[in-house]
């Protein structure tokens, strides 16, 4: 902006001065003229006088004519000569013009950019803003008014309302040692209500270094006595178990609480990745309810081996031999967990309609996605399996090939 600002001075000062130039000039003109007409009146003014003179010499002209010649001379040497002061006076009066012009100018630019201009337009802060987090907005508020809502539990020590709203707060701040307090008292004031102790058992955890065990775990499991289908305390029970070293409960508390949710949610999409990797890392032994898997182990050839990178998304899912082409039931790994073992069971069902236990025959189906995507594209790699019977395990699946 100040570089802006020094160019347009200069503009203006510029444009006044080629304004003001013929006006200079002119006076200019009219100094130097002056002086050089007075030169010459006087010259003329001395021949004719010399002529009068030698006239009445010669007897040509009396001395009454001479005076009277001599007389009307002098009156109009008067008239054509300027006094010494007069050149001085106009020149004053002349220079006035290109003076104002040039004040007047450069002030009047600046005056009518600020009527009418934008000076916040040269402010690359001001054409560039930055970006406002709402995340962030959203805390300063909480934050902002906090103080208003602890004052008024000071003067109203038995609203639930107000102290699960202080709970929340301290939460989204990050105080969880205080959050932790805010429940214990609604807990106090609340003792039949499931989310309370689930909440409750989240703050505590967080407070403790992100850890279930202990009294977060007490806690989880007054919640479900109350409400056995509370999905905060379900989802966290699945957690606490699997600290615990208890697979199998971690699995059924998740599986209990997927039934609740939308099969197409994004919280039935994360229980399902997480039963996967449970099932994976127990080496394909935990089964689903309803009995019905098949198992066994994805493999990349060797001929392929450095085609794909290791970060690639890797699917291995179940498809029906006769009818619909969706997966049954889907996995969803990376290719540098390959070689893969898996289980495919009902829990990673895509549709409740749509299960692997609603169908006799399935084949198995492992795709590299460059993509991410689960639609098959060309450059993906492949390999699907011979048909199998539910309940198959050992099965051998290697990708061998690459869709065109």
């Amino acid at each position: 902006m100040t570089i802006f600002i020094a160019l347009s001075a200069l503009m203006a000062l510029c444009a006044a001065f080629i304004i003001a130039l013929p006006l200079l000039r002119g006076l200019r003109g009219r100094q130097t003229a002056a002086p050089a007409q007075d030169a010459a009146n006087v010259a003329i003014y001395t021949d004719q006088q010399a002529e009068l003179e030698a006239d009445l010499v010669n007897g040509v002209l009396s001395q009454a004519q001479y005076d009277l010649a001599k007389h009307e001379l002098e009156r109009r040497l008067l008239q054509d000569v300027q006094p010494a002061s007069a050149p001085t006076a106009s020149v004053m009066t002349t220079r006035w013009p290109g003076i104002v012009v040039a004040l007047i100018v450069p002030l009047l630019a600046i005056g009518l950019y600020l009527k009418i201009g934008n000076p916040n337009a040269l402010d690359p802060a001001a054409l560039n803003p930055p970006a406002t987090d709402p995340m962030i907005t959203q805390l300063q508020q909480v934050e902002t008014l906090l103080p208003k809502l602890e004052q008024r539990l000071q003067a109203q020590p038995n609203d639930p309302t107000g102290w699960d709203m202080l709970g929340k707060s301290y939460m989204a701040l990050e105080r969880y040692s205080e959050a932790v307090k805010a429940y214990a008292k609604l807990a106090e004031l609340q003792p039949r209500e499931a989310q309370v102790f689930a909440d409750y058992a989240d703050a505590q955890a967080m407070a403790q270094g992100q850890t279930l065990t202990g009294k977060p775990t007490e806690l989880i499991a007054q919640a479900l006595k109350l409400d056995p289908t509370n999905g905060k305390a379900l989802y966290l029970a699945g957690f606490a178990a699997q600290e615990a070293g208890k697979p199998k409960d971690a699995i059924a508390h998740w599986e209990k609480l997927i039934a609740q949710l939308p099969p197409d949610s994004e919280g039935a999409a994360v229980l399902r990745q997480n039963l996967a990797e449970l099932k994976q890392q127990m080496g394909g032994q935990v089964r689903a309810q309803t009995g019905a898997s098949v198992s066994g182990q994805v493999r990349l050839a060797a001929t392929l081996k450095g085609k794909p990178a290791p970060q690639d998304t890797l699917f291995v899912f179940a498809r029906a031999v006769e009818g619909p082409k969706m997966p049954l039931a889907m996995l969803r790994v990376q290719v540098k967990d390959l070689p893969v073992n898996f289980m495919l069971d009902d829990s990673m069902a895509m549709s409740p309609q749509m299960k692997l236990s609603n169908f006799p025959e399935v084949v198995i189906v492992a795709r590299v996605s460059k993509s991410g995507a689960a639609v098959p594209q060309p450059g993906d790699l492949e390999g699907v399996s011979a048909p199998v019977k539910l309940g198959t395990k050992n099965i051998a699946v290697e990708i061998s090939k690459q869709i065109q």
